[in-house]
């Protein structure tokens, strides 16, 4: 059992509007009080001791309380006789507190693991822990900064001085407190706050105070605006999904070359510079049910580039440049080694081959572990192949985004799951389209057996890869193992092309190859097209399939070859909007370096030469799959 004291002496004037006169604990939200889902949350975790401290409004508090049989609380109202601010309050009743208590203030909505959150307390030590999480306004919050075990070592009210970075996180108003660290304590004013007077006096006086990380969901409801907003929460879904009552999904982001321009290596905060539009994509991912969470090498650490406190600052400098968008993270693991030495002013202790340098899986596990993450249902954008390693190691989904290393820096064998153009463009994939490629992709996986080919065909940039992408996953639910063969990897280089959408590939190297790997159910290897240097690679990548894999054979071909066609058990035509094709296909070859009349002149042709024979070729599949944006 725990105890929890709740502060409740505010006089409510700016919530006067909604609750009429009464105290700010009382004001209604979504068919409760501020005051009783609080309780209702307090109860359900196992304490039953409660202390209200009151001030105005003492009387319609203690009697909403009662005795506090109606949640199976005991509750005590104590009743301040003069206003003494929020931690003269607790100082005041301090001889009535249990040895350690919980502090949360009666205007706010939140849903925490009290029980997750004392245990860390415990484990740390400290004489007090503050409950720290990102917000979207930093600018104007108070800011807390930790050392790297976690403990507070600076507090920076609002306003903060201008020109310096900090880090987003900030002061929740959900504490732990030992009676012991506030007992004796001087210097303190008449009406103390706990941010402004209380915790500073403790660290100057030699205290320990323990920030406590967390994503779930601690708003302030004070004011009509913020109790508005965190109704519409409440009733979302967004409050509970934030909790840690099940398993999130978090979409992983790495940081060089998808948040930020990696030209060389960051070692300076001043050389941080966002991807337009990435601040507004990640204030957008904020919304939703998914944590957001950037997992990042740097050696730079290790290689005497930067010292870890100045990666500490650049970090800051991310977090600040994100939040003119109004956007965060609610968490960032860096690994700071490096495998090889040889490096003037390399830092020797961190030059070893780590658990947590990527494609290695130690700073996902740890976020899985810190926020309680499945991982079954999470991604990973990055835009180097250690990414899609990491991603394949520890079962995410991986979207390659073509900013900074665009996956060509061919460290590792494979090919991504899915391919935006940037971080905006991954994201409003996965928030928007992905749903219902997945719901497709289930429904066509339950008549699928283990052994059969699944052929994809359709239009360029139809969304055919993302199809067959999540088709594999959602056969995986179903414990049948799948691979998918990429026609795309036999298009010929441009100059040994041919006329016509089949001209582009080498056909006979491609029906001969699937022949084989379907036939014999071998390991092949594939030559591999690079489209931004229009060449082809021989024995780029291998495919491999086994008796029990089902192949899914993906690109135009698929169903323009009557031999690849007739192996099919599934032939599955991909059809989509025309516009959205279209945006697709100049978002592609915007990429590629062709300016936009050339776009215009190759979308042209296109629709000439390929779009007129792949259409034909629709009735060669069992089943025509339309879907707005896959």
């Amino acid at each position: 059992m725990f105890q929890v004291l709740i502060l409740a002496g505010g006089a409510g004037t700016r919530l006067k509007a909604v609750t009429g006169g009464l105290p700010k604990p009382l004001a209604p939200v979504c068919g409760d009080t501020l005051l009783g889902r609080q309780l209702g949350m307090i109860a359900a975790q196992g304490s039953s001791d409660v202390v209200v401290l009151t001030g105005h409004g003492a009387e319609p508090i203690a009697g909403y309380c009662g005795d506090g049989s109606k949640w199976g609380l005991r509750i005590r109202c104590l009743a301040e006789q003069t206003p003494r601010g929020t931690a003269g309050a607790v100082l005041d009743a301090l001889e009535q507190l249990a040895e350690r208590f919980i502090v949360m203030y009666g205007d706010t909505v939140l849903d925490v693991d009290l029980t997750r959150l004392l245990a860390a307390h415990e484990r740390s030590g400290a004489d007090a822990t503050l409950f720290l999480h990102p917000n979207d306004h930093p600018f104007d919050s108070d800011i807390v900064e930790i050392d790297g075990d976690g403990f507070v070592r600076a507090l920076h009210p609002y306003p903060h001085p201008p020109g310096r970075p900090l880090p987003n996180l900030v002061n929740a108003a959900l504490y732990v407190v030992e009676r012991r660290g506030l007992q004796g304590l001087t210097g303190l004013p008449e009406k103390p706050d706990f941010a402004k007077h209380l915790f500073p006096r403790m660290l100057e006086s030699g205290l320990r105070i323990f920030g406590y990380r967390s994503p779930e969901y601690v708003k302030d409801a004070g004011t009509p605006e913020r109790l508005a907003k965190v109704v519409r929460d409440i009733e979302s879904g967004r409050v509970e999904s934030l909790s840690f009552k099940r398993p999130a999904a978090a979409i992983f982001l790495d940081r060089d070359g998808v948040l930020n321009d990696n030209d060389g290596y960051v070692r300076r905060p001043d050389e941080l510079r966002l991807f337009p539009g990435v601040g507004a994509a990640v204030a957008r991912l904020n919304h939703t049910r998914y944590r957001s969470v950037v997992v990042t090498n740097q050696p730079v650490v290790a290689r005497g580039d930067c010292t870890e406190e100045e990666l500490a600052a650049i970090h800051a400098k991310l977090d600040s440049l994100l939040a003119l968008d109004k956007a965060y993270v609610d968490r960032l693991y860096y690994c700071p080694h490096h495998p090889h030495g040889g490096y003037p002013g390399e830092v020797a202790h961190l030059k070893f081959a780590c658990a947590c340098r990527k494609p290695e899986t130690g700073l996902v596990d740890r976020a899985i572990e810190d926020l309680g993450i499945d991982p079954g249902q999470s991604w990973l954008v990055g835009d180097a192949t250690s990414d899609m390693e990491l991603a394949r190691r520890r079962g995410l989904r991986f979207m390659l985004v073509r900013t900074g290393l665009a996956g060509r820096d061919g460290k590792y064998p494979g090919r991504a799951d899915f391919v935006a153009t940037d971080l905006p463009a991954a994201l409003d994939f996965i928030l928007d389209a992905w749903t219902a490629v997945r719901e497709a992709a289930r429904g066509l996986a339950k008549d699928i057996r283990p052994g059969q080919v699944v052929a994809i065909g359709g239009l360029a940039r139809s969304g055919k890869s993302s199809v067959a992408s999540e088709l594999k996953y959602a056969l995986r639910e179903r414990s049948i193992p799948a691979v998918v063969a990429p026609l795309d990897n036999w298009l010929l280089s441009e100059s040994l092309r041919g006329p016509g959408v089949l001209g582009r590939y080498d056909m006979a190297a491609l029906e001969s190859a699937m022949t084989r790997l379907i036939g014999d159910r071998t390991t092949i290897a594939t030559p591999r097209y690079d489209p931004l240097r229009r060449q082809s690679r021989p024995n780029a990548e291998t495919i491999a399939a086994g008796p029990e894999d089902v192949i899914i054979v993906d690109g135009i071909p698929s169903l323009l070859s009557e031999k690849l066609a007739a192996m099919a058990a599934l032939r599955i035509f991909v059809a989509c909007d025309e516009d959205e094709r279209r945006r697709r296909f100049e978002r592609e070859y915007t990429w590629r370096g062709l300016p936009a009349t050339d776009i215009e002149s190759v979308y042209r042709a296109r629709n000439q030469d390929e779009a007129p024979l792949v259409r034909s070729h629709a009735k060669n599949a069992n089943l025509t799959l339309r879907l707005g944006t896959p």
